[in-house]
């Protein structure tokens, strides 16, 4: 890659023939959006902020909420995409009142900085793995993973790391997701990366989108037997660690660790509980309507004591989420 291809904005079709900029969390316009001073003042301010949107009068708050666009409980995986985006890559993107100002909203950049650190994590723990290993395939279980932005910025930067360690072996992106909208997205995003002079030609990447229910996670088994001997990363940024119940995780956690290398790893994202959470975020969620889980690292903790997988590294951001990886025990 050289310095004018990272400059270039690459797009790939959503629905209706709509394009959609290719999110890549190395391009300056991506960084540009990411003012994590600003952030941090932002969560400071909000539970002032939720106080006085408490105070509003409620036809001015069922605006609001409806501005806010959540649907079923949740923000949608394509939604969610678009707000990673930020401003400056969504900026030629044609999008209704509601989104242009959720979009610009400081509280989205932690959307964005989660994305930035979990793929760096997830990078830093695969790179030692495909030095030691160049014979082995890689997959990635992305559990709920919509676009599946963190697998493919994981791999992006694993190749501007050291572009060699992804050649020669087999790549598998496997969303597992009731959704269809983000990983047929993702599908189209790997087949442009993969177009002569991008980024992933000439590697052997395939992503395959499977209809994936966490609450009946046996079928996560049987994929991961099938691919014995691959390096193994299950993940689920913004997914089943941060709306699915405990027994729903321990379940994926299990399942998962019965047929996996010794060395597969999981990582994922979390909320701080209700008492160490950011009280400007609990108020806008509960606000909002949204239906997460205020996990914390007791939590986690607590899970993890119903499964063979430990803690190996957690990193916060801002008193709202916890970044993690599991290793085996």
């Amino acid at each position: 890659m050289n310095a004018n291809q990272n400059q270039r904005i690459l797009y790939a079709f959503f629905e209706n023939e709509v394009q959609l900029p290719i999110l890549d969390i190395t391009h300056p316009l991506f960084n540009a959006c990411i003012d994590e001073q600003a952030y941090h003042l932002s969560c400071l301010k909000s539970a002032r902020s939720i106080e006085s949107l408490k105070k509003m009068p409620s036809f001015i708050r069922n605006i609001f909420v409806k501005m806010s666009n959540v649907d079923n409980s949740y923000l949608s995986g394509m939604r969610t995409l678009l707000y990673k985006l930020g401003p400056e890559l969504s900026r030629g993107i044609k999008l209704g009142f509601r989104d242009k100002w959720a979009v610009k909203q400081t509280s989205f950049m932690g959307l964005r900085i989660r994305l930035r650190d979990h793929c760096r994590r997830q990078s830093e723990i695969l790179l030692p793995q495909l030095k030691q290993f160049p014979e082995r395939n890689l997959c990635f279980f992305n559990i709920a993973g919509g676009a599946a932005t963190d697998s493919i910025n994981t791999l992006i930067l694993i190749q501007e790391s050291d572009p060699e360690l992804l050649k020669g072996r087999k790549i598998e992106i496997d969303i597992l997701d009731i959704d269809t909208s983000g990983p047929n997205f993702a599908k189209r995003c790997i087949n442009v990366l993969k177009q002569p002079g991008e980024r992933f030609h000439g590697l052997d990447i395939t992503l395959n989108s499977i209809h994936y229910d966490w609450s009946q996670p046996k079928a996560l088994e049987k994929m991961s037997l099938e691919r014995s001997g691959w390096i193994q990363l299950c993940l689920s940024e913004g997914g089943l660690f941060e709306y699915g119940s405990d027994s729903d995780i321990i379940e994926n956690l299990n399942h998962f660790y019965t047929n996996s290398p010794a060395d597969a790893r999981v990582t994922g994202s979390l909320i701080f509980d209700r008492a160490h959470v950011n009280p400007g975020y609990l108020g806008f969620t509960e606000f909002i309507g949204v239906q997460i889980r205020y996990l914390g690292m007791e939590g986690l903790q607590r899970i993890l004591t119903q499964t063979s997988w430990v803690l190996e590294e957690s990193h916060e951001i801002d008193t709202i989420y916890i970044l993690f990886s599991l290793k085996k025990g």
